[in-house]
């Protein structure tokens, strides 16, 4: 299906505008709506129930809303499906990438998500459609999307299968190639890890780069849960007062949840370093930018009870802060500015979840 069509069709139907969460599934159509000169608006969120807050905003001003999201984040939305759009009755149109979905090969942490987003939508009482690509079923579903909508008031939903969408060029970037990338300051950190450390890497390039590079026993891929890295992390460095955690987190993770501050904030365990690499934009989904641009995440993490925040740019300055890392005060939060970019052929880790629970299980112990 051409994005242009798809956004078309929905526009003359009365839908928008838009919003939500990426997904590297909906990147043609984010990637057309950037570059066209459409009059939809795409509004950045920071997470999908932050999305739907804002499209029932939109809903209760006359407008019938778009939320796009990837069927993990489906979770995220659940909140605001229960309690603000089916219990005011709001119309909302969710565009709902299908991860996981069965029979279809991709990464093991959509699996459980893709075998049930379909019944959870039923459990909703959310009528839903699997698009197909053709214009004409097309046509046929956002009527019958916009019917739904506007005579019972109430959420519809589209689930888009990898594939979906023609793929669309854009011209648009967020690199900023002055900056080191994620994969240096990795393998600088790599060589300076202690024997007792614990590695947490975050859902995303951060952790299947970690994965990769480093050789530490002591490291943890979190696959999908985006934005809780903080928070398992605060758990195994309390529980392990005599070893340091290390986080590899990003900067659409911490917004996604950027209330996992505060709680670090309020427990301020003695051994945990937290990285925020900031690339302004979900790159494992296409580069799509994020809201960090607006948000200065060292003052957060001050304000949050972090007694020591650091922002570093060069290699230099991040070698420096972890040759002294010892006189800082803990937590420590280190913003690291980097240019987007990774390997070429940057594979997921071949090792499946529960030994890499058993390893960190076992290296905790």
């Amino acid at each position: 299906m051409k994005p242009g069509i798809f956004v078309t069709t929905l526009e003359d139907a009365g839908f928008s505008p838009f919003m939500g969460i990426p997904c590297s599934v909906l990147k043609p159509l984010l990637d057309y709506i950037a570059d066209s000169n459409s009059p939809t608006r795409n509004y950045l969120c920071s997470s999908e129930g932050d999305a739907m807050g804002l499209a029932a905003g939109f809903s209760l001003s006359g407008r019938l809303p778009v939320v796009y999201m990837q069927n993990d984040g489906y979770g995220n939305a659940v909140n605001p499906l229960s309690s603000l759009y089916l219990l005011y009755k709001l119309p909302v149109l969710l565009l709902i990438s299908w991860r996981g979905e069965p029979g279809v090969k991709d990464a093991p942490q959509h699996a459980v998500m893709g075998k049930t987003i379909l019944p959870l939508l039923d459990t909703f009482e959310i009528p839903h459609i699997v698009l197909d690509n053709d214009e004409g079923n097309l046509k046929d579903s956002v009527a019958k999307a916009k019917n739904h909508c506007t005579t019972e008031s109430k959420p519809f939903a589209f689930v888009i299968r990898k594939g979906y969408f023609d793929r669309h060029s854009t011209s648009i970037s967020q690199s900023n190639t002055s900056l080191n990338r994620r994969l240096d300051y990795i393998r600088l950190l790599s060589a300076k890890l202690q024997p007792n450390d614990v590695l947490l890497g975050t859902t995303g390039f951060s952790g299947r780069e970690m994965y990769q590079t480093v050789t530490h026993k002591g490291k943890f891929y979190m696959m999908g849960s985006m934005g809780c890295l903080a928070s398992l992390g605060l758990a195994i460095a309390l529980e392990q007062p005599e070893k340091r955690v290390i986080l590899l987190d990003g900067d659409g993770a911490i917004l996604m949840k950027m209330g996992a501050l505060a709680t670090v904030g309020y427990h301020r365990p003695g051994n945990l370093i937290h990285i925020c690499f900031d690339n302004r934009s979900y790159e494992s989904t296409g580069e799509q930018p994020t809201l960090s641009t607006a948000v200065n995440l060292l003052d957060v993490a001050e304000a949050c009870g972090y007694p020591t925040v650091n922002n570093v740019k060069t290699i230099g300055e991040f070698e420096a802060i972890m040759n002294n890392e010892a006189k800082y005060p803990k937590p420590l939060f280190i913003h690291i500015e980097i240019s987007p970019g990774t390997e070429e052929e940057l594979t997921r880790p071949p090792t499946s979840p529960e030994e890499m629970r058993d390893c960190l299980r076992a290296f905790l112990q």
